[in-house]
């Protein structure tokens, strides 16, 4: 498949040009295929944390659309989208849905295949973490490149700046100290033991906020070739484990290590919908979270479990659809070609 040109877009004022890719890790779970080779995996593994094969954490409700709607909308300036995948396409890609018909060409699909070259053996995986362990192989990334969910999307106008400033990545979260909680979030283990890798060890560490991860792909290359042993391990388990490492946490330490990523200051602009609150949360709560996408503060947004939210609120997806569809400037920028 031939390439578009890329796209560069201005990171501030001062700094030259760049192109900016985007990266989506995506799998339709209700796949016959993808069941049956799970649930074969599955039978062969040993001591598999319910948390790691629970059915939701495959399931596709078509967030991936409001994802690509998003970026379409809110994005113009972005190069390049990947869709990380196993031996699958979107439908809302396969059938050209008319709402991401605007970045239509810079979509490809990569296979796991592609970045799992050379380590053939470790596939079919089913554990993000793996998966993200190699996503800096993805042919032809991008120096500095998103990395989204499917169910991540964005809910408001957003800028390169947004997430790069001065070269630098922009990191949304806060600083926990090491040893404040006794019992870590399966997550917040993965997110500790990716600090490990870095100067922080032992002192502190950075819980990056679940939504759109600025990266850059160097740090992980560079992090790979030094810890090249560690991050062949992590890549082996097919499904997620605790004592594996989370690959944007080495990223980001690694990177405020270094001076190449600073954390955002400059107003909480992110909306997040956990796991325990999408379960838990009465439809009066959840309604009121869903009206904050409509704020012009907010301008990342991730549902971690949407069917939950859906359960409760049937019209979630509605007020999703309306807070990703283009503002009256947009759409008039967008008559004039623009």
């Amino acid at each position: 498949m031939k390439l578009p040109t890329p796209r560069t877009v201005e990171l501030n004022n001062n700094a030259l040009s760049t192109p900016v890719d985007v990266v989506i890790a995506w799998v339709d779970g209700e796949d016959p295929v993808i069941q049956e080779k799970r649930n074969r995996y599955l039978g062969q593994e040993k001591n598999v944390p319910q948390v790691a094969s629970k059915a939701r954490r495959f399931t596709d409700n078509g967030e991936i659309k409001f994802c690509l709607q998003s970026i379409a909308t809110h994005m113009t300036w972005v190069n390049r989208i990947f869709i990380v995948t196993d031996g699958q396409v979107p439908s809302c890609v396969k059938n050209d849905a008319p709402e991401i018909s605007r970045i239509r060409e810079r979509i490809s699909i990569v296979d796991h295949s592609e970045i799992f070259a050379g380590y053939e053996s470790l596939l079919p995986t089913f554990n993000s973490l793996a998966i993200e362990t190699f996503i800096w192989r993805i042919n032809d990334l991008s120096e500095h490149f998103l990395y989204l969910n499917d169910d991540f999307f964005f809910c408001g106008p957003v800028r390169a700046r947004d997430f790069f400033r001065d070269g630098k990545v922009l990191l949304r979260g806060a600083w926990h100290d090491w040893h404040a909680m006794e019992k870590l979030s399966f997550h917040g283990e993965n997110n500790r033991n990716g600090a490990a890798y870095s100067g922080y060890h032992e002192k502190s560490f950075f819980k990056a906020v679940h939504v759109a991860y600025p990266m850059k792909k160097s740090v992980l290359e560079n992090a790979f070739h030094e810890h090249k042993e560690a991050f062949e391990k992590n890549a082996a388990h097919r499904f997620r484990s605790r004592g594996q490492f989370w690959p944007v946490s080495v990223h980001n330490h690694i990177a405020l290590e270094h001076g190449l990523a600073e954390v955002k200051h400059d107003g909480k602009d992110w909306v997040h919908f956990s796991v325990a609150f999408c379960r838990d949360a009465k439809p009066t709560h959840i309604r009121k979270r869903l009206s904050m996408l409509k704020r012009r503060d907010k301008k990342v947004c991730c549902i971690n479990y949407f069917e939950a939210v859906l359960s409760k609120v049937p019209e979630a997806s509605k007020k999703v659809e309306k807070a990703i569809s283009p503002t009256p400037l947009q759409k008039f920028m967008h008559l004039l070609g623009r």
